[in-house]
């Protein structure tokens, strides 16, 4: 059996996610989507008795969790919601492939919690993207392509800031400057006002709002990070946000 338990914005599990972990026989957690806190994993360890072991990217996408599924009942702790990663989704068709039970215990997600504190209407929402880390012969414009179609269709754009690659988390200044780089490329300016959020759902999370060079000037926050970018505003979102201008 292969149980997702999804840990939520803040590593905070439902009661049945913690009950699905102290049935578990293993336990995995996949740190590749978004860092967990050593700290976190501990107090977790303590609480269902049990030792927790964290995996990369390759392990998730492998084999190696079916094969244990297979033998063992096994759990995989998800940041966020389980599902809203495709890789998760991948793997519960191998599960059914090979005739393995999978539980699904949900919990909030990044999605919908940035969407909830940034005071934006959720139906107004377009496609989202993920800024990348550039590299030697990789500099994708598509991230802030998406945004440009998104405004002209009057859509707020979701932006995930990337945490992968040896480059590590990228930070909000990083984030703000390479929108800058993208649009130099582009040679036009695209983005002109943003919402960032600093650590979703923690005690010290941190809302900022206003144009890029005025933010990137200023302390806003630890990561992970987490950009909107708002198309044009109705009244009521516009009253929200000018509580959050820098």
């Amino acid at each position: 059996m292969l149980n997702f338990i999804g840990a939520g914005i803040n590593f905070d599990f439902t009661e049945k996610g913690i009950r699905q972990l102290e049935e578990s026989e293993r336990i995995y957690a996949e740190i590749y989507t978004s860092p967990i806190e050593e700290k976190l994993v501990l107090e977790l360890e303590k609480k269902v008795g049990k030792k927790i072991e964290l995996i990369e990217r390759e392990k998730v996408e492998s084999n190696f969790l079916v094969e244990k599924a297979e033998k063992e009942k096994i759990s995989l702790i998800v940041m966020g919601d389980p599902l809203i990663a495709t890789t998760h989704i991948s793997l519960i068709i191998e599960c059914k492939k090979k005739g393995i039970e999978t539980k699904i215990i949900h919990n909030s997600s990044i999605l919908s919690a940035a969407i909830g504190k940034s005071g934006l209407q959720a139906y107004r929402f377009g496609k989202s993207a993920t800024l990348p880390h550039w590299k030697k012969n990789f500099e994708p414009v598509s991230s802030i392509e998406i945004v440009e179609e998104n405004k002209k269709r009057n859509l707020h754009t979701i932006l995930f800031l990337d945490v992968e690659g040896k480059e590590g988390i990228m930070n909000a200044k990083e984030g703000i400057e390479r929108i800058e780089e993208i649009e130099l490329k582009l040679g036009r300016k695209i983005i002109d006002e943003l919402i960032v959020l600093s650590r979703v759902g923690y005690e010290d999370e941190k809302i900022s709002f206003g144009y890029k060079k005025d933010l990137k000037k200023l302390n806003l926050g630890k990561p992970l990070f987490i950009f909107i970018i708002p198309a044009k505003l109705h009244i009521v979102e516009k009253e929200y946000l000018e509580f959050f201008r820098v």
